[in-house]
């Protein structure tokens, strides 16, 4: 398409407003006449030869005039860009209703007026380049590339899923330069549950073309009633034994906002917590109720009801439409990876670096509490210190008094000591008693493995002199920190390998690095305990994995505890095992590391975890998921100083697991494809989708290894297999489509018109286009072309041309005259 005008411009003075073109004129004139008079009168004119050479004159003359004129005609281009018009016309089930004109179904109504629509469709396509784009969607599975709109497509989609077809068509044509709009054309009931509509179409405002909504059909329909929990997950999941999990479930209440309801959660079928919640809304209410997980660890089944509670029984509320989807149900994965500990001690250097090396290991709960004097304890140090409600693994005593440990609440003395007494001989949580000035005197004998001098001033063995310079105490002597066999194969496991755990140990009791111990407290071992390390002044590394020598002084004692359910206890009379962490810096954190493993396997020990090392584990991201979810497992083999083995053999199977069975009969295992596993970062993982509805069961296996790396064998030779399992639930994918087919204006609008869109009736489409049609894009235009171009670097050579004919017509003119004698 293009547009013709004249141009002209004179060169000065003839360009002069007003007085230019008149002069030029008159110029004319007079240079005419003269040329005229000139010719007449001459003895050897004729007619015939002076109209002749007046002619040739002439045009020499009407070729300077035009040469100051400058006419040209100008042609300006107006190209057609392509650009695209994308549609989406909803064909979801809430479209069949019929409450559109002449009792029409919705979808009928959007096929008649995009056949009248489709003559300004055409003419789009043809006078301004638009590509129109027509695309149907429903539910989550709307692919771009094949999800194109034809008029006969039925209205069958189990959802109204606008988020997903915003999002997916965004990505399609994010590169794309003109975009003339994006039109949506439905009912607005939008169900879709994996992006949001709303922030969809924002991304589409701020890429600057807003959405327009065209509604269809009426927003005053009848609409059922009924209670649905959609979701149920857990947090954390998996959950350590005796943690805190808060199942949370999403619920729609359609009919049923604002009415109050019993939620309930049940593990393995047995109740847990009844608890009254409002649905607040008619969508995705959250309900949340915080539990305590089991004290076994284990796959747990996961149920939250909600209903009306009629005789302690939840049943659905009346009115409803099915109350076969007043529930849902996941699995947990309880585990002992996470330890609960609690640190009491003073601010001092041994308890900071202490608890800075618990901090390294991702499976602990860490807690400490601060008591530098006797009396009143913070809210805060009150709830840390409330055993009987905290369910600690692991309790560490440092250099405290008893009297710190013991505080008073309305009017009430607790004693800390007797909830830690309870804890130890009951419940099995494991106890770590710290040296220091204060420590271990007057604590529960009971507890202790160690007793302690009768008189204080035989309590604490060190060697040191006053600097004189400084004014603070320098040791005379070092003493090492010396395992004995038993503690090699524990908490003092510095490697993998035996003999590199002993070098390790020479070489932090080397005198010369620094890296020994200033002093420790004078203790014994009781009778039913095991001494792990000793204590030695010895200027030469004492050997690591031996017995303890008679007459030595104990460093690190413990009980088992495992008669009748008691805990473990441990007692470590060294103050300032962080010296360790000097060895090799500033180059190495060799030291760090030793002092950091060590503080762990400790607790691990006292925890019962030291027995899991080299655990199997499987592990899903989603306990519940849709049929056709993409499921990601999780798995591997723990290393002893933590972390997966990047060279564990993994086989994983995944089959559907049988109503009311735990595990699938073995032969189905056996026949069952292994699926492929994959690496990345994170460790080892399967993708596995499920095809049909119900429970899942997966198996991890891995061959056992020695510390060699050897497969153990067992007694029948064949491999030891370390084995994990887990399971999963998929669900049908169901959808509330044909429970809310009131059309939804409202939503609408908050896709179009805070983006800059119109939000729109069905039957404004034909006319929106008309106008889409009369406002074409303004684009920037090329500059007009001029044809003569008199510009001297545009001319393409006309300039010359011209010059050129001016000079034969003057040329042809006065030869004639010289040949005719009329010079």
């Amino acid at each position: 398409m293009s547009d013709y005008f004249f141009s002209s411009k004179p060169a000065f003075p003839w360009s002069l407003d007003g007085v230019g073109l008149p002069a030029l004129a008159a110029v004319a004139g007079l240079l005419v006449a003269l040329t005229v008079w000139t010719y007449t009168g001459h003895p050897n004119a004729t007619r015939r030869r002076i109209l002749v050479v007046l002619t040739l004159r002439l045009l020499a003359l009407l070729v300077a005039l035009l040469t100051a004129l400058r006419p040209s005609v100008g042609v300006q281009e107006n190209p057609k860009f392509p650009s695209v018009l994308l549609i989406g016309v909803d064909t979801s089930e809430s479209m069949t209703v019929k409450d559109e004109v002449n009792n029409q179904a919705r979808i009928d109504a959007v096929r008649r007026t995009l056949e009248k629509c489709q003559p300004t469709l055409d003419e789009l396509a043809a006078e301004q380049n638009v590509t129109v784009v027509l695309y149907k969607f429903s539910t989550p599975d709307f692919n771009e590339a094949t999800s194109k709109y034809a008029p006969g497509d039925p209205a069958d989609g189990r959802r109204s899923d606008y988020g997903t077809f915003l999002n997916r068509t965004l990505d399609r044509w994010l590169s794309e330069r003109f975009v003339r709009g994006v039109l949506l054309v439905g009912d607005g009931a939008d169900n879709g549950e994996a992006f949001s509509a709303v922030a969809e179409a924002g991304r589409w405002g701020r890429r600057g073309a807003p959405v327009t909504t065209f509604t269809v059909g009426g927003e005053s329909q009848a609409q059922s009633q009924d209670i649905a929990v959609t979701t149920i997950d857990c947090d954390p999941s998996p959950a350590p034994v005796k943690t805190e999990v808060t199942v949370t479930a999403t619920v729609h209440a359609y009919g049923f906002a604002g009415a109050r309801v019993v939620a309930r959660v049940y593990f393995d079928g047995v109740p847990q917590l009844t608890q009254d919640v409002v649905l607040e809304k008619e969508k995705d209410n959250k309900v949340r109720l915080t539990v305590k997980a089991p004290e076994k660890k284990g796959e747990v089944k996961v149920k939250l009801v909600v209903g009306h509670d009629q005789g302690g029984e939840i049943v659905p509320v009346r009115g409803e439409l099915s109350g076969d989807n007043n529930q849902s149900e996941t699995y947990l994965t309880v585990t002992k990876d996470g330890v609960r500990v609690l640190v009491v001690d003073r601010l001092r250097d041994e308890g900071s670096r202490v608890r800075d090396a618990l901090r390294s290991e991702k499976r602990f709960d860490l807690n400490w509490v601060f008591r530098q004097t006797d009396g009143a304890v913070t809210a805060d140090q009150e709830k840390f210190l409330d055993l009987s409600n905290q369910a600690y693994d692991v309790v560490v005593i440092g250099n405290v008094t008893p009297a710190q440990l013991t505080f008073t609440r309305d009017g009430k003395t607790i004693s800390v000591l007797d909830q830690l007494r309870e804890a130890a001989l009951k419940k099995g949580t494991g106890i770590m008693f710290l040296g220091g000035e204060h420590a271990f005197r007057g604590m529960p004998a009971d507890l202790l493995p160690v007793t302690v001098p009768a008189n204080p001033a035989d309590a604490i063995v060190e060697d040191a002199f006053l600097d004189p310079v400084t004014k603070t105490p320098r040791p005379n002597r070092w003493y090492q920190t010396v395992p004995t066999a038993d503690g090699l194969a524990k908490m003092c496991r510095l490697a993998k390998d035996q003999k590199d755990s002993v070098a390790l140990w020479e070489e932090l009791n080397t005198l010369k690095r620094f890296s020994r111990l200033t002093g420790y407290n004078r203790v014994t071992r009781t009778p039913t305990a095991t001494v792990y390390a000793w204590a030695t002044p010895a200027e030469l590394p004492a050997p690591a994995g031996g017995r303890f020598p008679d007459g030595a002084d104990a460093l690190l004692v413990g009980t088992d505890g495992n008669d009748q359910g008691k805990g473990r206890a441990l007692a470590f009379a060294g103050y300032d095992s962080y010296l360790w962490e000097k060895l090799g810096q500033p180059k190495t954190f060799a030291g760090t590391e030793i002092h950091h493993r060590f503080w762990r396997q400790c607790v691990l020990w006292l925890a019962h975890q030291d027995e899991e090392e080299g655990q199997a584990y499987i592990r899903p991201a989603q306990r519940q998921l849709k049929v056709g979810g993409e499921q990601t497992l999780r798995g591997g083999v723990k290393l002893p100083a933590g972390g997966d083995d990047p060279n564990a053999e993994l086989t994983v199977k995944v089959v559907p697991l049988p109503d009311g069975k735990a595990e699938p009969d073995p032969a189905e295992l056996d026949r069952a494809r292994a699926e492929t596993v994959v690496r990345d970062r994170d460790g080892a993982k399967v993708l596995f989708r499920p095809r049909a509805k119900g429970e899942y069961f997966v198996q991890l296996t891995s061959p056992k290894k020695d510390d060699a790396g050897a497969p153990v064998v067992g007694p029948d030779g064949k491999p030891v297999l370390l084995r994990a399992t887990a399971k999963f639930i998929a669900l049908p994918d169901t959808s509330d489509e044909m429970l809310r087919v009131a059309a939804d204006h409202e939503f609408m609008t908050r896709l179009s018109v805070p983006n800059g869109g119109k939000a729109l009736r069905l039957e404004d489409l034909p006319g929106y286009l008309r106008d889409l049609k009369a406002q074409p894009m303004e684009v920037a235009k090329p500059k007009p072309k001029f044809y003569p171009d008199w510009r001297r670097n545009h001319s393409h050579g006309f300039l010359p041309l011209w010059l050129t004919v001016f000079a034969l017509l003057l040329g042809a003119e006065w030869g004639l005259r010289r040949l005719w004698g009329m010079v």
